[in-house]
């Protein structure tokens, strides 16, 4: 009963026991998860740069996107956003479900502005359902736009949730560093033995296997007509 003398300690001792069990479980789905983001780097060509696993241990969100570059044209590309990164690649038109490595944005050292719809004077192009990211330490700003504002939305809680599992994974060091690299070394040992067979079925399986909390923009599996005129361009550069 609440009135009896050890309440207090037992309570405590039950939501310490509660919180061991939570931050066990965690741990092991994100051992889990690193396995699958070591798998799908290998089957993303020209990779450039650190591995995943250096910096993350999970897919929190993925979709299709337009990234405006500096010249003002229109990219369509695929983003992947992990924790502490944001990754974006292009789709191979070779290889079905395939992609090419494009780039990746340091979010541990970036800024997101919100964008009304309309003109934006600094890429000098209109844009709707549009945010900016700027990576400070480079001095490089990013003009994406999603496809509709429910998307665009859905990308505004994934990079807020992104921040909040980084501070619990820095809090309670779910995945240690030394297991990331052993399991990249094992994935890196058989990696031309996996790519003989079943790659590219495999970027489909990622991205659905993203948890339950981190659901997928329907319209990344499905043909989604594409407008124009919102960039001022008819036309999209593929470069």
């Amino acid at each position: 009963p609440v009135t009896h003398p050890d309440h207090v300690h037992i309570q405590g001792a039950l939501d310490a026991m509660k919180k061991i069990a939570t931050l066990i479980n965690e741990r092991k789905r994100k051992m889990e998860s690193i396995e699958k983001l070591a798998y799908w780097q290998t089957t993303v060509e020209d990779w450039q740069g650190p591995d995943l696993l250096e910096d993350s241990s999970e897919l929190i969100y993925a979709g299709e996107m337009n990234k405006v570059n500096s010249a003002g044209w229109s990219q369509e590309r695929n983003f992947f956003l992990f924790d502490h990164q944001l990754v974006y690649c292009k789709k191979d038109l070779l290889k079905k479900n395939g992609y090419s490595y494009k780039g990746r944005i340091d979010l541990d050292d970036c800024e997101i502005m919100d964008l009304e719809d309309g003109k934006d004077t600094q890429y000098n192009v209109t844009v709707k359902n549009a945010w900016k990211i700027h990576e400070v330490s480079r001095e490089k700003w990013y003009l994406l736009v999603a496809r509709s504002s429910a998307e665009k939305e859905k990308w505004m809680k994934a990079f807020t949730n992104e921040r909040k599992r980084v501070k619990e994974d820095q809090e309670n060091n779910f995945v240690p560093l030394y297991w990331k690299r052993m399991v990249l070394n094992k994935i890196k040992t058989s990696q031309e033995k996996q790519r003989s067979g079943g790659q590219m079925n495999y970027q489909k399986e990622f991205v659905r296997g993203i948890p339950s909390h981190a659901t997928l923009p329907r319209s990344y599996s499905k043909k989604v007509q594409k407008k124009k005129g919102w960039f001022g361009f008819g036309n999209k550069k593929t470069k």
